[in-house]
């Protein structure tokens, strides 16, 4: 095990646990903040949504790597 390979895995972990943490803060958000018009409120939960699958799958690929790093 090389000094570049036990750096590389060191920074997918932590871009992992920083991706994981991200979409825990977005998913446990409240669905919208504050009294606005029914066409505001659809576009920000719509957004929000978005951003939330987003960052997910985002999160889920970086797990996958992480784990293929680390057993392969």
């Amino acid at each position: 095990m090389t000094a570049a390979w036990l750096l590389n895995t060191i920074g997918l972990f932590v871009t992992t646990i920083g991706g994981l943490l991200m979409f825990m803060v977005l998913y446990t958000l409240p669905p919208f903040p504050g009294e606005q018009s029914t066409e505001a409120r659809k576009a920000y939960e719509k957004r929000r949504r978005l951003v939330v699958v987003g960052i997910g799958l985002l999160s889920l690929w970086l797990v996958m790597q992480c784990i293929a790093v680390i057993f392969l």
